[in-house]
C-alpha cells in the first residue's frame, strides 16, 4: 500500500524560459518521501532548439556544492514530454535534496512549461 500523497508544485503554471539557459528549482528536503510523481507539460518550442527536464538529487546541504545527480525512476533524465503534451515523471528519492533542472539549447529557444504532482510519504 503506497504512503500518503502530499501535493507538490515544482514549476507553476505557466512558467516561460527564454534563451540558452539552465534553470534549476530550489533544492527541497525530501527526507520523509520516497517518490516524486509529477505531471510535466510543455508548449511549443520557439526558436530552434531543444528542452530537457531532469529530476536531480543531492546529499549535501541543498546541493550548494553542486553535487547534483539524476534521480532514478521513469522519465527522470533529459526528459521532454513533447510539444503541447503532458507526460508523467516518477522519481525515486534516495537522497536528502530534490530539484528539477530545465535546460534550453539552440538558437533563441523559448518554452512555456509546468510541473505539478505529489510526493509520496515513506512507509514506516
Amino acid at each position: 500500500m503506497p504512503g500518503s500523497l502530499v501535493p507538490l508544485v515544482m514549476l507553476p503554471r505557466y512558467t516561460t524560459y527564454t534563451g540558452q539557459v539552465e534553470f534549476t528549482t530550489i533544492g527541497m528536503d525530501v527526507t520523509k518521501y520516497e517518490t516524486a510523481i509529477l505531471s510535466v507539460w510543455r508548449g511549443r518550442l520557439g526558436g530552434a532548439g531543444t528542452v530537457q527536464i531532469t529530476c536531480e538529487e543531492s546529499t549535501d546541504s541543498g546541493g550548494v556544492a553542486g553535487s547534483w545527480s539524476p534521480c532514478s525512476g521513469t522519465n527522470t533524465q533529459n526528459f521532454d514530454p513533447g510539444e503541447e503534451a503532458e507526460a508523467q515523471v516518477t522519481a525515486t528519492l534516495t537522497k536528502r535534496w530534490f530539484r528539477l533542472r530545465v535546460a534550453l539549447t539552440g538558437t533563441n529557444p523559448q518554452v512555456t512549461c509546468w510541473a505539478v504532482g505529489f510526493l509520496e510519504d515513506r512507509e514506516e
